[in-house]
């Protein structure tokens, strides 16, 4: 979003201008076709182009190109003569608009088009002015040309509103009776645009970009917009409905704006705190990424290094045989080397298939335990047809959970049942389920060789394998945490059970707090 707002901001390679200048001359252009059909400049001829066009003032239009060419000159560079005629194009709007007011009652127009603009229309340009002044000598003072350009943009946009949505009625008198619908538009347009959007101030980056600030920016403002407005629009209601004056539109515009306010600031606070429970819900998810990145990088390191020792040890007893002439003991140590080095591609596509898993999104559903358990044997119907093996569902649970990464959980827990089952009996793997509060307790236990003692306590590190495990790289326990923490849950063996082995998770009744597994999985 970031490259987004720098793209539209600066000035584009290739362009000769930049989105923004674009707008400058867009106002500035309006403003002299406005000027230029409306009046005619005094030529009849001009005057009849295009009868009852909008009219605008020449001292109204000639401020705003001076403010257009301004902003311009401020976009398209930062050098000391640039900024200084910048400076005074924005300094001279202000100056001649004092003039103006200083000789109102003197001045007696000989035609229609010489009337001097009103007050509202004196006060929002002055504003821009002294706005276009703060930005090509103070870039830094933002916060001024904020305020300049807000209480420029203020009274023109009530008076935009008004008359849109009440045509200027109705309408007691007051400065902004006099300020024309495309004088109010054009204002608007240039303090919104041309000078809250001026990369020089940094207010546009700061509202588009990712942080917590510009969220809250984006939310707040326009509803900082819609409060004024709506208290406006509804006095303005109850003047036109009921003539009120300005004694009870006044309180009732103040109590409007101060109720809906509080109510704009309740709905801040919830959203940063809703906020401030993801961020840490995310820090959370960190620290547990970051413990799980230590382990698997021990393990990884550790584990990958044993099949390359045992290559290079029986590489060298291989070379010893030869040079006694014992191809009996060398064809065996070739056979060992074959068996270790095999052992590398199960574990790199475990690794691949661990790291896949962390990658996953998590679509929540209400899936029955059952559902689970039988296309999880259907995948592995095969193994336990040939081994005999039984799986039971001793009690129904109706988990929320994503469907596909529960059905990969008990697969990898019936292949590590049947890679460790017994050979002097058949293989059953009964699967439990019990509510207790607000999650789900499940178990699975199979009638197996079990674990050790001491490997309970590193089962789901990656690559981690037991001492007796037959075969496995070592990641399916890991991928099993990893879908059982990104649910919300927690995962463990229970080194109390001798029959066989038992692992037992959790998972919450409702929906868990992540949507990915990607930072659980580290």
């Amino acid at each position: 979003m970031r490259r987004t707002v720098d793209a539209y901001l600066q000035l584009p390679s290739r362009r000769f201008f930049s989105a923004l200048e674009l707008h400058a001359v867009a106002i500035g252009s309006i403003a002299a076709v406005v000027l230029l059909i409306g009046w005619g400049f005094g030529v009849r001829p001009l005057q009849s182009l295009a009868p009852g066009f909008p009219t605008m003032k020449p001292s109204t239009a000639a401020s705003f190109m001076a403010l257009s060419l301004g902003c311009l000159l401020t976009l398209r560079g930062k050098g000391r003569r640039l900024d200084f005629a910048a400076a005074s194009l924005g300094l001279a709007v202000p100056l001649f608009m004092g003039l103006l007011t200083i000789y109102d009652g003197a001045w007696v127009p000989s035609h229609e088009w010489q009337r001097l603009p009103s007050d509202a229309t004196r006060i929002c340009l002055s504003m821009a002015g002294a706005a276009i002044t703060v930005i090509a000598l103070a870039p830094g003072a933002r916060g001024v040309a904020g305020i300049l350009a807000l209480l420029g943009v203020t009274p023109a946009l009530y008076r935009f509103v008004v008359l849109l949505l009440f045509r200027g009625a109705p309408s007691e008198p007051s400065p902004l009776d006099t300020m024309a619908l495309h004088t109010a538009a054009l204002t608007v347009w240039f303090m919104t645009v041309c000078v809250l959007m001026h990369p020089r101030l940094g207010f546009g980056a700061a509202i588009m970009e990712a942080s917590l600030r510009g969220r809250v920016l984006r939310r707040a403002l326009p509803a900082m917009i819609l409060v004024p407005a709506a208290a406006s629009a509804l006095s303005l209601g109850g003047a036109g409905a009921f003539g009120w004056t300005e004694e009870p539109l006044f309180a009732l515009t103040a109590t409007l704006s101060g109720g809906l306010g509080v109510m704009l600031i309740w709905w801040i606070s919830k959203l940063l705190d809703q906020w401030q429970r993801e961020a840490n819900e995310h820090a959370t998810r960190l620290v547990r990424a970051n413990e799980t990145l230590e382990q698997y990088a021990s393990s990884a390191a550790h584990d990958l290094k044993a099949p390359a020792r045992h290559v290079m040890l029986y590489s060298e007893l291989v070379q010893e045989a030869i040079g006694r002439g014992d191809l009996e003991t060398a064809m065996r140590h070739v056979r060992n080397i074959h068996d270790s080095a095999a052992e590398l591609p199960a574990m790199v596509e475990g690794l691949l298939e661990f790291s896949r898993s962390g990658d996953a999104r998590i679509n929540l559903g209400e899936v029955s335990l059952s559902e689970l358990v039988q296309a999880a044997s259907a995948l592995e119907s095969a193994e336990l047809a040939s081994a005999n093996a039984r799986v039971l569902v001793e009690r129904e649970a109706q988990l929320v959970c994503d469907a596909q990464l529960m059905t990969a959980l008990f697969q990898n827990l019936i292949g590590n049942s049947l890679k460790n089952r017994r050979i002097d009996r058949p293989l059953q793997i009964r699967i439990d389920a019990a509510r207790n509060a607000d999650i789900w307790e499940v178990s699975v236990e199979d009638n197996g060789v079990g674990f050790s003692p001491d490997f309970a306590g590193i089962a789901f590190n990656p690559l981690a394998r037991g001492v007796i495990s037959a075969g496995g790289a070592g990641i399916g326990l890991a991928t099993c945490r990893t879908i059982i923490q990104g649910h919300g849950g927690e995962i463990r063996v229970d080194p109390t059970y001798r029959d066989g082995a038992r692992i037992e998770f959790t998972l919450p009744v409702k929906a868990g707090p992540g949507p990915s597994l990607e930072d659980t999985s580290g």
